[in-house]
């Protein structure tokens, strides 16, 4: 019995040293408060498993309440998906005619609108699915939230194989199953009902890898939430503090301590009492004087908050005059690098997480399916995706370097074509069809020689 005494009290004691380490995560966000020098991140599929649903809970309502963060968010989905991103590929317009507008499952949207939602839901909630469902009217894409995933799903199968927060793998490590809960958007009570495995086939799992063997997706607001939440406070405070700077007010002082003197026109009894009124001069009564208080408003407040704006834009990667709306302090050469800087950093959030996560697998399906369904060959090549072109600070110079590189033949049209967002063969039929196009390139001269003598 002693050594057993001695064996739960020595097992207590161990708890208690391991329980802070055992509650503390390497994100900041997840419990709100900054770690010390000794803080340290562990691993990161580990990390992000217990801090995913409390970062995206406050993220959530960050965007659904705070300015600069909706802003922020509508910037990232905008200006990386567009109007949706177009496949180039000779099946392109069979994709555009019978799929684009019908392949919402909800019937809500279209595809440019459910690529937009699956983007704006990887950033806010960190992941997002999409699942394949196969209907009599054809191929649908069904949306779920991050927390339909079963996070608290974890379980070893034996032989190697496994689960990791409803995701399930096989010995090899491939995902094979994905365990999601029923999905009810209208429901309002926290219900429970066990998962249903879904083959790894039928989902995609869109969330962009900030780690090596990483599982569950993170919000990207995990890095700036403490920002947010140091933002509204130093909002409140300011606001306070004009408040109280706004409270002009004048003090009557009584030089000979005789008190009780009425003004002119009051009757005896009543308060002393002077009203301020623009262009009104008041007489005091004998022996009175007044003072005026002098509240001061924060010193500095622009530039401090200006200061937290462009940390959680940076935080984002977003340009500071996007998240704030504010370009006083821009100029041509600071809107044009910020552009460029964000530009590339939105193509490979393109080329590197939606492509191969999102639009080649949905491609391959439909092509998969239209092919059954037409009886035609099963095989189907990669559509190669063209992305809505961002706005540029300065167009005819950009127009005027695409030509030098056409001329210099550094560029080829598909190219030149490509880099806005269309492709040649769409562009080139708008063209054909486009009669005024025809009479223009009908007027220029074939020739050096014709043009000579015209200008004879």
């Amino acid at each position: 019995m002693a050594r057993a005494s001695l064996y739960r009290r020595a097992t207590r004691a161990i708890a208690r040293a391991l329980a802070p380490e055992l509650r503390t995560r390497g994100y900041d966000s997840a419990s709100w408060k900054r770690f010390d020098r000794s803080a340290r991140m562990g691993r990161t599929a580990t990390e992000t498993i217990a801090a995913a649903s409390a970062i995206r809970s406050k993220a959530r309502y960050y965007v659904a309440n705070d300015g600069n963060a909706a802003a922020a968010v509508n910037a990232l989905v905008t200006y990386s998906t567009g109007a949706g991103p177009m496949p180039a590929h000779a099946s392109a317009d069979a994709f555009v005619n019978d799929f684009w507008n019908t392949c919402d499952a909800d019937g809500r949207t279209d595809f440019g609108g459910l690529v937009a939602l699956a983007v704006r839901a990887m950033i806010v909630d960190g992941e997002s699915l999409v699942v394949f469902r196969q209907r009599a009217d054809g191929l649908k894409l069904q949306l779920y939230p991050a927390e339909q995933l079963d996070e608290s799903k974890s379980a070893d199968l034996g032989g190697g194989a496994y689960i990791a927060a409803g995701i399930e793998f096989s010995a090899q490590g491939e995902r094979v199953a994905y365990w999601i809960k029923p999905y009810v958007p209208t429901q309002q009570f926290e219900t429970w009902a066990p998962p249903v495995r879904v083959d790894a086939a039928d989902v995609l799992h869109l969330m962009r890898p900030d780690g090596i063997g990483q599982v569950r997706g993170v919000s990207w607001f995990a890095p700036v939430l403490l920002k947010l939440a140091d933002l509204g406070l130093l909002s409140d405070a300011l606001l306070k503090g004009f408040q109280v700077a706004a409270m002009h007010a004048g003090f009557m002082e009584d030089q000979n301590g005789v008190g009780g003197l009425p003004f002119e026109g009051e009757k005896d009894g009543d308060a002393l009492d002077v009203s301020l009124e623009p262009g009104v001069v008041r007489r005091l009564p004998p022996g009175y004087k007044i003072t005026f208080n002098n509240p001061q408003a924060a010193q500095q407040s622009i530039e401090f908050l200006t200061a937290n704006v462009e940390t959680i834009a940076a935080g984002l990667g977003v340009p500071a005059f996007m998240v704030s709306a504010n370009v006083s302090r821009a100029n041509y050469s600071s809107l044009r690098a910020a552009l460029i800087t964000f530009k590339a950093s939105l193509e490979a959030l393109q080329y590197n997480v939606i492509v191969p996560q999102l639009l080649a697998p949905i491609w391959r399906r439909w092509a998969l399916t239209e092919a059954l369904r037409n009886g035609g060959d099963a095989e189907a090549t990669d559509a190669e995706w063209r992305f809505p072109a961002m706005p540029e600070a300065d167009p005819l110079k950009q127009v005027q370097a695409t030509v030098a590189l056409l001329e210099a033949k550094l560029m080829s049209r598909a190219e030149a074509i490509a880099a806005r967002g269309e492709s040649i063969e769409r562009v080139d039929a708008d063209i054909a069809a486009d009669p005024h196009a025809q009479a223009a390139e009908g007027d220029e001269p074939e020739n050096e020689d014709e043009e000579s003598s015209n200008a004879e």
